[in-house]
Parts: structure tokens; sequence; C-alpha cells
């Protein structure tokens, strides 16, 4: 027999009108618009008082006990029900240095019960509400577990994905062309990255990662004499060549030899402005911009999120000439494995494959709440 909850509108006034919840109230005279704590928890100031009325929230709709000591998943499943609810979040300054909170609006229709009627019982729900919403409850939970290994950084792996059988962390697919002939490609599995050289002795002697040798300029066909001259110039200066590294939440490239290293997140990138790697490095990809891209890619407001990078060694790239990625004599793709999974489950593996179209909804809108959570912990 499934339990009873109550409702979220009359929950939520009451706890509002209560004032036992620092940083929760009323913020205009009407009483449709409120303000929550919404403090990062790893900020060395946040304490259990932010986290109040999400853990409140949790304890009530959570019967069966589970994960009742995740305050990222109270925040996320507060969320998830104001969202469900219709709720409208107007202001958002999780990122004030002072106090980080959001505002949200009671939805239309609402307001007389926004308005309170504090003091009155709680209305319970139906025997058919109460089933509804623990099925509901039940399919976000398996939501939940399904994408839940994806929480994490790059620094750490992202945490290994478990997905039908399936594991996998943050690997690189590295994939080496000279003038479009592709002449490597190899799966490095190191969460830390990977150095790309030439003559493996000039290396720089960073254990922490793995080593990708180029092929000689042999393999370019004898006939191209010139491509090949200029290819093997390249490469001898290449020296202790390229690393790609991640760090916190993000990837990092560094030049180390003579030759110039240049990349972009598209192969058919058109803007005609180049941009190098430099010595002291440069920040090339984010997991935080890419799940905004994603959410916007979700939203259809946006293009695909670039889950590659593109290097083109000795030649500027993006060409201001226009001339294109595979016309150059040394490009490298490489693909962030895990940020294509991720990709792959928000589009294919989510709404797409359910039966439903109410539990499609329901997964859907539950997904994108989860990429807004990993949002604010970035």
């Amino acid at each position: 027999m499934a339990t009873s909850r109550p409702l979220l509108i009359p929950w939520l006034v009451e706890q509002i009108e209560s004032g036992r919840y620092p940083g929760l109230h009323w913020v205009n005279q009407e009483k449709t618009e409120f303000s929550v704590p919404w403090k990062h928890g790893l900020r060395q100031d946040s304490s259990g008082d932010d986290v109040m009325i999400f853990k409140a929230w949790a304890e009530i709709t959570d019967v069966e006990g589970q994960r009742l000591h995740d305050p990222t998943v109270w925040k996320r499943n507060f969320r998830s029900a104001l969202r469900a609810k219709g709720f409208q979040m107007i202001m958002d300054q999780k990122n004030n240095d002072v106090n980080p909170y959001k505002v949200f609006r009671f939805p239309e229709g609402q307001r007389e019960a926004s308005a309170g009627r504090v003091g009155k019982r709680v209305r319970r729900e139906t025997k058919r509400d109460a089933e509804r919403c623990a099925a509901g409850n039940a399919d976000l939970q398996d939501f939940d577990q399904y994408y839940s290994s994806i929480a994490g950084n790059l620094d750490a792996g992202l945490k290994e994905l478990n997905i039908s059988g399936t594991q996998q962390g943050t690997y690189f697919n590295v994939l080496v062309y000279y003038r479009g002939v592709k002449v490597l490609e190899k799966l490095v599995e190191n969460n830390a990255g990977f150095r790309v050289v030439f003559s493996p002795e000039q290396m720089h002697c960073d254990q922490q990662l793995e080593t990708v040798i180029l092929p000689s300029a042999d393999q370019i066909p004898i006939r191209d004499q010139m491509q090949a001259q200029l290819t093997r110039r390249i490469l001898e200066k290449l020296g202790a060549g390229l690393e790609v590294i991640t760090q916190g939440a993000a990837v990092y490239a560094l030049r180390r030899g003579d030759s110039h290293v240049y990349w972009s997140l598209c192969k058919h990138d058109r803007s005609g402005v180049p941009q190098e790697v430099s010595k002291q490095g440069n920040q090339l990809h984010t997991l935080k911009e890419f799940i905004a891209d994603l959410l916007e890619f979700m939203k259809n407001k946006g293009p695909s999120p670039s889950c590659s990078l593109f290097f083109c060694l000795g030649e500027k790239w993006p060409d201001p000439s226009q001339r294109p990625w595979e016309k150059k004599l040394i490009t490298i793709e490489v693909s962030l494995t895990s940020l294509e999974l991720l990709k792959t489950i928000a589009v294919d593996g989510g709404a797409s494959s359910l039966q439903s179209v109410d539990l499609q909804l329901s997964r859907s809108l539950s997904l994108m709440s989860s990429l807004e959570e990993m949002m604010d912990c970035l």
C-alpha cells in the first residue's frame, strides 16, 4: 500500500511561514515568490543550515529511507519537485560570494495557496494520487541510479559509468592523420591524460601520462616528397611534445616542443581565427560548459556539443585562408569518451528508448534536472 504524502505546495507554504529554515523566506507582499539558500556543498562556509529545507522534503517523500544522507540528492529532488509542479526560477544567485540563493515563483493558479492558510491541516493525497506519486518516485530513483555515476569531474575520471553492463572511465580515443589519412588510432585508458611525441627519448619525465608515439613520415606515399619533407620537419621539432591532461573538471593542453600546435572544438571550424596551444598551458574543454551546451541542445536551443578536440601541428588552425582540416599535414583528433557516452544517453538512451510517452517526459525532465544539479556542483 502506498504511503500518503503531503502535497508540495501547501507543505512548502507552511515551511516558508514557519521561519524554521535560515534563508527561506517570501520576497514579495503577495507571497507568490520565495528565496531559497543555494550554497555549493564544497564551500568552506557551508553548513547543515544551508540544506535544511532540502532534507526536510527528502525525509517526508523518501518513504523507503533511501539515500537520506546525500545533500546533493536532497537538493536535486527538491528542485525536481518544484519543476514538476510548474514553479519558475526567476533569479539565480547561486554563485553569489556572500549569500548564494535562488528565487522561485509559484505556478499560476496557486497564488491563493501560496498566500497561506497556515494552521490548517495539510491535505493528504488520495490513494490514487499517492500510488501515482510513489510510482513516479520509483521511476526517478531508477533514473537517478542510471545516471548517478556520471556525476564527478574529469580529474577523478568522472566516476566509472555502469550502463547495460558496460563500464567505461574517462578515456581518450586518439586518432592521428597525415594529410587526412589515418595513420594511428589509440585508446588511452588513463584518467590523468597523455602526451604526444615523435622521439620517446625527448619526452618529459612525467610518469602519470601515457605516451602516444607518432609514426614516421615514411608512411606518406613516396610520390609526395614535399609533403613528407614538411611532415618530418614538424615531427623533428616536436621535442617533448604535446600534453593533454585533466585537472579539476577541465581538459588542458600544454606544448613542450618547438613545433607550434593549434586547436579547436570542431574539425570544420570556419572562424579563421587560429587558437594556439601555449607552453604555459591552455584550458580547452570544461565539463560545466559541456553540460550547459548539452542542456541547450536537449531544449532544441543550440547545436550538439562537441565531445572532441582537434589539434593541428605546425600549421595554423582554424585556418585564416579556410583551408580544410583534412588538408593539414599532421592533425590529431581526441575524443573524450565519457562525454560521448553522456551525450548518447541524453539523446538516444533517454526518452527515445522508452515506450510510455508520460515516462519519456518524466525521465527527460529528470535528466535535465540532474544535469542542472551537476552544473551547481562544478
